[in-house]
């Protein structure tokens, strides 16, 4: 089970990536540069809706606080053998998913 100590260190590392302080990042979620303080030490919960806020000002999902070492392990030989397998009709659908998925910049920090 994740903890506010380590949801907070994540905060902090998402908003440092986006340039924002704490006082900008409090500004735009609505809450006092107090209350984000107290979430970055990990000292206070957050409520579901300031997670939310704090996801959408940082353009993150929600797993990027609460699931932050989950990661897909990207084996390419394996990816391109069932690319390989496709036919041209489907390898080109996948490249517009790829390209679709690249400019809506999801789970970056």
């Amino acid at each position: 089970m994740i903890t506010n100590k380590e949801i907070s260190r994540h905060v902090k590392k998402y908003r440092k990536a986006k340039g924002f302080t704490q006082a900008q990042l409090a500004e735009i979620v609505d809450i006092s540069t107090i209350h984000m303080s107290h979430i970055e030490t990990g000292t206070v919960s957050m409520s579901l809706e300031c997670l939310l806020k704090i996801c959408d000002a940082l353009d993150i999902s929600p797993n990027h606080l609460l699931l932050p070492d989950f990661a897909v392990p990207l084996d390419n030989s394996l990816l391109q053998e069932k690319i390989q397998a496709l036919t041209n009709d489907e390898r080109e659908f996948v490249m517009y998913m790829i390209d679709a998925l690249d400019s809506m910049h999801l789970n970056r920090p």
